[in-house]
């Protein structure tokens, strides 16, 4: 399933693994990132296969989490910086939230060591068309989606439960 693998310079003296993946959700190929050394082929081939089995209840949680950071970057930034984003179609409150499928894109699967290898925990950081500066983080731990909001390094294995920026615990 991850092809391609090679070992990167990642500074001075430190190293990553990185490969390829295909993505079924958004039918398109990513990146495969494998920061440290504890973090075994076999685990991240265990996070690809969830991914690419996301239940449609995640996907749809996803997609309102999206939507809500959308909306609530547009209301934050200016009227010249929203002028300046080019959305295919503008979003509002009446987009149907599978619609933010079309306004963000995955391109690398982050695994991380895993605190508890019989858990499976991931990140997909993602470009998407409001936020082209930082792009957006997606990270689900056990087929939920724990974290959402622009890309931070955050990581599944975190305690997600008291930010407020964190759009996945607003739409639960």
């Amino acid at each position: 399933m991850i092809t391609n693998i090679q070992v990167k310079p990642l500074g001075d003296d430190s190293t990553y693994r990185e490969g390829r993946v295909y993505c079924k959700p958004w039918d398109t190929e990513i990146d495969v990132s494998l920061y440290e050394d504890d973090v075994t082929l076999e685990y991240a081939e265990k996070c690809a296969e969830a991914m690419n089995s996301m239940p449609q209840e995640l996907i749809d949680t996803i997609c309102r989490a999206a939507k809500l950071f959308c909306l609530e970057f547009f209301d934050a930034i200016s009227d010249e910086w929203r002028a300046e984003l080019s959305l295919a179609v503008p979003v509002d409150k009446d987009t149907p939230p599978a619609e933010m499928m079309k306004y963000f894109r995955p391109y690398a699967l982050v695994v991380e060591p895993p605190a508890d290898p019989s858990r499976i925990g991931y990140q997909l950081a993602c470009n998407c068309d409001w936020e082209e500066e930082h792009g957006m983080e997606i990270d689900v731990l056990d087929g939920k989606l724990v974290y959402l909001c622009e890309y931070g390094g955050e990581s599944p294995w975190d305690n997600h439960t008291d930010e407020e920026w964190n759009y996945a615990l607003r739409v639960q």
